[in-house]
């Protein structure tokens, strides 16, 4: 009871902006089912989501090129985020309009378009990681 009045008053806030006037407008947020895309960053995963269960809850959208949940490299375990690719942009779109604040495995996601990094892309302090680098002598 208490999930869908959440979810009724989080509708109406990504729907409408109050403006000084008193007037209201489309926010930028309805405009998502206009954005276009194949790739999208899935986050706020529970630890025990599997790809499949990923892959299960996207596949109504669309044909999946990849589902890759993101794995701590220590200690194997989920990082709590995801990227998804389909094969086309029209899928991508329509799954993050509907897909993001749904509940999966009793966590809410966030979907948003995911950002392409190039690895020849620099860090602000001139490194590609945050590990910190040892010189031997």
């Amino acid at each position: 009871m208490l999930l869908s009045k959440l979810r009724e008053k989080s509708q109406i806030v990504r729907t409408f902006v109050v403006s000084g006037d008193d007037s209201s407008k489309p926010s930028e947020a309805t405009q998502v089912a206009d954005v276009k895309t194949k790739r999208l960053f899935v986050t706020g995963l529970s630890f025990y989501t599997s790809e499949k269960t990923l892959r299960e809850a996207f596949e109504p959208f669309g044909e999946l090129v990849e589902v890759k949940i993101i794995m701590d490299r220590i200690s194997r375990r989920s990082k709590g985020y995801a990227f998804i690719e389909y094969t086309t942009e029209e899928a991508g779109g329509a799954a993050l309009k509907a897909m993001n604040g749904e509940i999966i495995n009793g966590w809410m996601i966030v979907v948003d378009i995911a950002k392409t990094k190039s690895r020849d892309q620099k860090t602000p302090f001139g490194t590609s990681s945050f590990r910190p680098r040892f010189h031997s002598r």
